[in-house]
């Protein structure tokens, strides 16, 4: 069982936006309407989770700092020559991709009608009720090819922040410092290598553990607390017993 804590902003949206991307993969093959409605809400958390910001140069600039940290490694021996060389040639043509792409991932469909008018309803507690979107409540009752058609196509301006961020997310798993640890009564702390740059923790427990892990990290210190909630109608709490897990301080570069 693995937990992620992010350790920087761009991280920390990088993750949201891979989450939110795959709810929508998963539910977009739904034949209801209720699934219609689950894909059509995550297609709009996706438009929120990118926000006003710079996604396209966010990740043209995180794509060519692999890239250049991947072309380091064809100096060093042991490497596997050909799996490194189609990594960075699918680094390379993911940015030709990016630099070619007009605008930002989605830009056209926050002026969508039926998009927005949803936005706007959703927010509202019961407030996207079939009589409150009645041409919403309209298409929701064609054919199921005719609503997976049109899905597909706005799920479709996506497909390469989708794929920029998956390989983005892969190779900052991958470039990982592991270390086996000890919480001593559920408390770890341990002091942040400043002359390291680590962009997201993993931190693995069994899989039958029913622990979960409380992150806190700064500049200069982390500090990891085991917490348990051994009955949901009851408050969490910290384990009190030793608790060995792996810790894997990812994105090094």
């Amino acid at each position: 069982m693995h937990f992620e804590h992010p350790l920087n902003e761009r991280m920390r949206k990088f993750l949201r936006l891979e989450f939110v991307l795959a709810q929508a993969r998963h539910t977009l093959h739904g034949r209801t309407a209720w699934d219609t409605r689950a894909t059509l809400s995550h297609l709009l958390e996706i438009l929120d989770t990118l926000g006003r910001g710079d996604i396209k140069g966010e990740l043209i600039a995180e794509l060519e700092r692999h890239s250049l940290a991947l072309e380091r490694l064809r100096q060093r021996e042991g490497i596997d020559q050909a799996q490194l060389g189609d990594v960075v040639a699918r680094l390379r043509q993911l940015l030709d991709r990016l630099h070619g792409f007009p605008g930002q991932p989605g830009q056209a469909l926050r002026h969508h009608d039926l998009l927005s008018t949803f936005r706007q309803r959703a927010a509202i507690p019961g407030g996207a009720a079939p009589f409150d979107l009645p041409a919403l409540h309209c298409w929701l009752q064609q054919p199921h090819e005719l609503r997976q058609s049109q899905l597909e196509n706005w799920l479709g301006q996506f497909d390469l922040l989708a794929e920029c961020v998956d390989l983005h997310n892969r190779l900052v798993r991958e470039t990982a410092r592991r270390s086996q640890q000890i919480a001593h009564q559920g408390c770890f702390e341990q002091s942040m290598e400043a002359d390291r740059s680590c962009q997201l923790l993993r931190i693995s427990l069994a899989a039958d553990s029913q622990l979960f892990p409380e992150v806190s990290a700064g500049r200069h210190r982390l500090t990891i607390r085991f917490m348990q909630q051994p009955d949901l109608s009851q408050r969490v709490v910290l384990c009190r017993d030793n608790v060995p897990f792996r810790l894997a301080c990812c994105g090094l570069s």
